[in-house]
């Protein structure tokens, strides 16, 4: 019994194992079309590059040929990273204060003003180390649209308002 299951279950494996190659194929060629027409280099993220270890670690040196959003040293130089225990630290300047963070969004939120007017009140309180880009980007990830777009009323109920 055992002797007629055996070549069935090797040539059921053999089948999947051939499909699987094929897929592999196909997908190595779909990330080559996509990383031709991408620009420029891609910056993983942590968690990004968290997945890329646990997925590509088990593929040994064959993760060699696989990789395309970056280099296969860079690659290895994350694993030997990984092994000592490294943790990378982020990149930048840190952000501003949360507190800070939250008086231009309060401020964004009631008046309507707009970046230039937010930073001029902020001035008034004696917050000077502060530009007009910093108040923007601050109400940009916050989802709140620009002035202009904030208020839901007419042009007519805006200059009333101010």
């Amino acid at each position: 019994m055992i002797k007629l299951f055996h070549p069935l279950l090797t040539l059921i494996a053999t089948a999947s194992d051939s499909l699987l190659a094929k897929y592999v194929l196909y997908l190595k060629k779909e990330n080559r079309i996509l990383r031709d027409r991408t620009l420029g280099e891609i910056h993983t993220k942590p968690h990004e590059r968290a997945q890329l270890l646990k997925y590509g670690k088990p593929l040994g040196r064959a993760i060699n040929e696989l990789i395309t959003i970056v280099t296969p040293g860079t690659f290895h130089c994350w694993v030997r990273e990984e092994k000592r225990g490294r943790k990378r630290e982020p990149v930048g300047r840190p952000g501003k204060s949360a507190v800070l963070r939250e008086l231009i969004l309060k401020i964004a939120r009631e008046t309507g003003f707009g970046y230039t007017r937010i930073l001029g009140e902020l001035r008034k309180l004696g917050i000077s180390r502060l530009c007009r880009q910093t108040v923007k980007n601050i109400v940009n990830e916050a989802g709140i649209k620009p002035s202009p777009k904030r208020s839901t009323g007419t042009w007519d109920q805006f200059l009333k308002t101010h």
